[in-house]
């Protein structure tokens, strides 16, 4: 009885851990299970957003069906090279942000206008502002990241002359550079482009092609042509290292000549903060006093 008892509860854990065998599903029914996975993983990634952005999707959707995303003034490449996740934050997302910053403008105007009825004047300054406020930080936060990598640009161009003359490949060269700045104490932006060439490079893009994509997608002119000489050195045969030397020296001449329009700026303004400061002190206190004695002396 008891051998009857441990037989028959093999063959059920056996029957247990064998696999069931599966239906074939019929196409209907994959396109459901497919559809149904996608609803998962969209109210997944709906879950995982910020708060912010599940509130401003509303806006976004009312927006984009009744403007143009022309008006917004800028493009995805502009988002792209301000350091902006497009598939996050993009165009739509911009010019939502853009009119509730002007319809702000605009209440803020209102609320001065019930305090001062004078301030009604400021309705058009302050919505057209609020307006452009989110386009105004975003050029301006492209032009600081390319400000950064252009500064970046030369110590990189010198690693990497320096790994590709102790005759590293250039890949690895890249690789060991991004992964050495990366682990500096002050962020670098450029390491993190590099990084990301490389993983369009490791994805199936050739190197060449994706140094170009990451020219393309910073907008810094200096990048692309140095992404250009490389791929031309590259389809000659050319020495890689006295390509890398000339484009070391051209980037430091570069950088010389940024340094010294933007010192020669600096003293163009304090020229004339200069004049703003001294020029009503002197006519206040010098010729003021200086015509007035002469007044008095032609005609007193």
């Amino acid at each position: 009885m008891l051998a009857s008892l441990c037989a028959v509860a093999a063959v059920l854990c056996l029957a247990a851990a064998l696999p069931a065998r599966r239906r074939r599903a019929l196409p209907v029914e994959l396109a459901r299970v497919s559809t149904m996975d996608a609803r998962e993983a969209a109210r997944h990634r709906d879950a995982q957003r910020p708060p912010w952005e599940r509130m401003l999707q509303p806006a976004v959707a009312i927006v984009a069906t009744r403007l143009r995303p022309t008006w917004a003034g800028l493009g995805d490449d502009d988002l792209r090279r301000a350091g902006i996740d497009v598939d996050r934050f993009g165009v739509a997302e911009l010019l939502t942000v853009k009119v509730l910053g002007g319809m702000s403008g605009l209440a803020a105007g209102l609320a001065l206008a019930a305090l001062a009825p004078g301030a009604a004047i400021l309705l058009p300054g302050l919505a057209f502002g609020g307006f452009v406020a989110p386009s105004v930080v975003v050029t301006r936060r492209r032009a600081w990241r390319q400000a950064r990598m252009l500064r970046e640009l030369p110590d990189l161009v010198s690693l990497l002359k320096a790994f590709v003359g102790a005759g590293i490949p250039l890949e690895q060269a890249l690789h060991l550079i991004s992964a050495q700045l990366a682990g500096a104490s002050q962020s670098n932006l450029l390491a993190a482009e590099v990084r990301r060439a490389l993983s369009d490079y490791g994805l199936g893009m050739s190197i060449d092609e994706a140094l170009h994509a990451m020219a393309t997608r910073t907008g810094v002119p200096e990048l692309e042509m140095l992404a250009a000489a490389l791929s031309q050195a590259k389809r000659q045969g050319a020495g890689m290292e006295r390509v890398l030397r000339d484009q070391e020296t051209i980037a430091r001449m570069q950088q010389r000549n940024r340094a010294l329009a933007a010192a020669s700026r600096v003293s163009t303004r304090l020229v004339g903060v200069l004049v703003m400061v001294y020029l009503p002190e002197f006519l206040v206190l010098i010729l003021a006093p200086l015509f007035y004695g002469i007044f008095l002396r032609a005609f007193g």
